[in-house]
């Protein structure tokens, strides 16, 4: 069997989880950043407006069902100042529905979801997880090929 092949044999299972652990860590650094943006935002109370039809019902390929989506606006006070703004697509939300948001204090026109830390830090955590089972996966390779070679030196002679 030439090397090449040897090698991504070998190395399967950390040719996966070494770059999955990366990509997860990488990402968990982009969801703490877009969290951090929104640690000092205000949650207020508001009422969904309107709800746009954003995307019709349908089955998918595998014949799960997919349910309609709409572009949301939400109608809300800040300071006795009353704004409506777009708070995103979801498919559970009807006119008339209270809802939960955050505000830029900076710029009330601002608004979010109410994020937690919670989703970066188990992202970061997977990602961590990952990286720990590739190198050990690593290690453990190149030990087994280490003996496979002096046994095979052995046997040679």
């Amino acid at each position: 069997m030439n090397k090449f092949v040897a090698f991504f044999r070998d190395f399967s299972i950390a040719r996966f989880f070494i770059p999955a652990g990366l990509i997860l860590v990488t990402f968990s650094v982009f969801v703490f950043n877009s969290v951090d943006h929104a640690k000092n935002f205000i949650k207020t109370e508001a009422i969904v407006t309107r709800a746009d039809l954003y995307e019709d019902a349908y089955v998918d390929g595998q014949g799960n069902h997919q349910d309609a989506t709409y572009t949301v606006y939400v109608k809300y006070t800040v300071d006795g100042t009353e704004y409506e703004e777009e708070y995103g697509v979801f498919s559970n939300y009807r006119a008339g529905d209270k809802v939960t948001i955050s505000y830029n204090p900076d710029d009330p026109k601002e608004i979010t979801q109410p994020n937690s830390i919670i989703l970066p830090i188990c992202i970061a955590a997977a990602g961590g997880a990952f990286l720990v089972i590739g190198i050990v996966s690593t290690v453990n390779t190149v030990k087994k090929r280490k003996a496979l070679k002096l046994q095979e030196q052995e046997w040679s002679k």
